[in-house]
């Protein structure tokens, strides 16, 4: 019988609908784990405790948001900025789920977040805007031209933002000009974007948008309903993350210290509560170190059951197909007219908590339960046994190495895999036949929803 046959069924005998909500939770958990997503969204419907499990096994488990394979591989790499998203990959069920219509907004917008469930891109005219794509709502925000010095912003036919800056020189107006890709968006003007809480139906302004932008040296905060951007009084820029949780801003530099600032969502407000400069961790440093011609390290923060953990990226700056690290004098082959290609690409992860007692990062050699969700999204941990086929103890990343990402049209966007941080290997999350990726894969918290698969 039919998950929808089953709810008919069970609308008509009323005695049995009364008794579905004792059904014991462990049991109902490992039930729904075991249904297709579609199925879960009906399933939901029956009475309220399912409803909330529902929500918690719908809305929680991150989903890879992708392009078009068939456009990623038609083209090879070129005209790549006329790409747009156009599905999802559903890791509990190991299935790509295709969007009925894929919005303009994915094919004409760069992203430049996911936190909460809502995509924040930035459209023509320097306007962000966030976006749910599941629901197809969309909310529109204050312009940050003058947060990042632009004078203006428009999209040509080829996909590249035309960008004119508006800059001071010895006290006379200068317009500086430049073509940018989407993901030179992100690495020159805004890095990352994060929400402190998911937007509700008529919510009354309880809500705020973080901006960590102009090469990570400022971070700029607007609370819901509010018409401008507040600059927040920075100590130790550029910084690597930002993070929200429980109204209050973390953010880390690559300096390696924490600024806290408490957000008075709502009224705008906000007062930096703590500057804190911590010793950078011992192993990644001689790590870090002993690699610093073949390998870039990336910084992140995750709040994991209330913890506040510390990831260190590293990131081969050139690596072979058989994933050795490369030195850039290696890169050429015996006939020098044909270059070795060798994209960059993700070899290892290290994971630290705060010990705030004693003001440092203590290693973590496992995650537990847990898995942790990193890249162009905020930063995300979830505990895996909620999740069928999601696998503890380990990273998912995707690709957010902007600086680099354009610099070959044979590759960008490809970096994306799962890391086993007990044993140390990688896999493949998803694969293309092509290493230029665009726009890049992106995790995203999905709300219920239907799709055509």
């Amino acid at each position: 019988m039919t998950v929808q046959a089953t709810m008919t069924k069970r609308r008509k005998e009323s005695p049995l609908t009364s008794r579905v909500d004792e059904v014991p939770a462990h049991i109902l958990r490992s039930i729904f784990n075991r249904l297709s997503f579609n199925d879960l969204v009906q399933a939901k419907s029956v009475c309220c405790s399912w409803n909330l499990l529902g929500d918690e096994l719908t809305s929680k488990m991150p989903w890879l948001m992708l392009p078009s394979k068939k456009q990623v591989e038609e083209d090879d790499g070129i005209n790549v900025n006329n790409n747009g998203y156009h599905g999802f990959l559903n890791l509990m069920e190991n299935r790509l789920y295709s969007l009925k219509m894929a919005p303009k907004e994915f094919r004409e917008c760069c992203c430049i977040g996911s936190s909460h469930g809502w995509l924040v891109f930035l459209q023509e005219k320097a306007v962000p805007f966030l976006f749910n794509p599941f629901k197809q709502v969309r909310i529109e925000l204050p312009s940050v031209d003058r947060l990042l010095g632009l004078e203006n912003m428009v999209r040509n036919v080829d996909g590249e933002f035309e960008l004119n800056y508006f800059n001071v020189f010895k006290g006379s107006h200068r317009i500086l000009f430049r073509f940018c890709g989407k993901q030179q968006v992100r690495e020159c003007l805004i890095q990352k974007a994060i929400l402190t809480r998911k937007p509700e139906n008529n919510d009354n302004g309880n809500y705020g948008l973080v901006l960590l932008c102009n090469n990570g040296e400022e971070i700029a905060y607007n609370a819901s309903g509010s018409d401008y951007w507040t600059v927040l009084d920075v100590s130790h820029p550029p910084y690597q993350d930002i993070l929200c949780h429980r109204n209050y801003l973390y953010a880390l530099s690559d300096k390696n210290s924490i600024e806290v600032w408490e957000l008075h969502v709502g009224s705008g407000h906000v007062k930096k509560t703590s500057d804190i400069v911590f010793p950078f961790p011992d192993k990644s440093l001689s790590k870090e170190n002993s690699l610093r011609d073949v390998c870039t390290c990336r910084f992140y923060l995750v709040e994991s059951c209330g913890d506040l953990l510390f990831v260190v990226r590293f990131i081969g700056n050139y690596v072979d197909w058989d994933g050795t690290l490369l030195h850039e004098h290696d890169l050429l082959i015996e006939d020098s007219n044909h270059p070795k290609v060798c994209p960059y690409r993700t070899f290892l992860f290290h994971v630290y908590k705060m010990d705030f007692k004693e003001l440092e990062w203590v290693e973590m050699d496992t995650l537990d339960d847990r898995a942790l969700f990193l890249g162009g999204n905020q930063s995300v941990s979830v505990l895996a046994r909620c999740f069928l086929n999601c696998e503890k103890d380990c990273i998912y990343f995707s690709d957010d190495c902007w600086e680099r990402m354009e610099e070959d049209y044979l590759y960008g966007g490809h970096d994306m895999g799962i890391y086993d941080l007990k044993d140390g290997s990688l896999k493949p999350v998803f694969e293309f036949s092509s290493d230029k990726i665009q726009p890049p894969p992106c995790w995203v918290i999905p709300d219920p929803a239907m799709f055509e698969s």
